[in-house]
């Protein structure tokens, strides 16, 4: 009797447990809620010239978009051009030790940027991407400071990135054919 009791107790235990798993996975999912992975970006941005200074940046921007399905065509060729004009990154001194040397660093990083049309309006504004970091420095282990900075303004890169993919998926509301035909009434005028 015994036996029989604990097991329906645990059969039901079970049960509920299945049934709030169930109940929690539909409500993450119809809040939208989805693991961070591939960011899509609409039709209307997928054949995309890119022009940025060079460097890690830039290598990892190409990257990131052309896993997303970017086609990176020359400028001629494309239906709208992402310019990132400027990737600047500094340091300056955080925090002082009593003897007035540096014992943390600040890092920044600015990215402008702005995406335009064939015809070369602006499709948004002119933005900005910051990313900053904090890193205590040990004037004994210069080296090893020097690498933490590298590796600091590497991932503050790829968070930038990251940040620009993500508002480049946010534009859904461009249709690079309305241009065109928006340019061919202008010039038929």
């Amino acid at each position: 009797m015994l036996s029989g009791l604990f097991t329906k107790t645990f059969a039901v235990s079970h049960f509920s447990k299945l049934v709030l798993i169930a109940v929690l996975a539909l409500g993450l999912t119809s809040c939208g809620y989805h693991l961070r992975g591939n960011i899509p970006l609409s039709e209307g941005l997928k054949n995309m010239a890119l022009n940025a200074p060079e460097g890690s940046f830039k290598d990892l921007l190409e990257k990131r978009l052309t896993n997303l399905g970017a086609n990176l065509v020359e400028e001629s060729a494309a239906d709208v051009l992402l310019e990132v004009t400027s990737v600047k990154s500094d340091r300056k001194v955080g925090t002082l030790d009593e003897r007035g040397k540096a014992n943390s660093y600040n890092i920044n990083l600015r990215v402008n940027y702005i995406l335009k049309d064939t015809a070369g309006n602006a499709i948004r504004p002119s933005k900005m991407i910051r990313e900053s970091r904090r890193y205590n420095f040990d004037p004994d282990a210069v080296v090893e400071a020097e690498s933490e900075e590298a590796d600091l303004i590497e991932d503050m890169e790829e968070e930038a990135v990251l940040k620009l993919i993500r508002r480049l998926s946010s534009i859904t509301d461009f249709d690079p054919s309305a241009v065109e035909n928006k340019a061919a009434s202008e010039s038929s005028e």
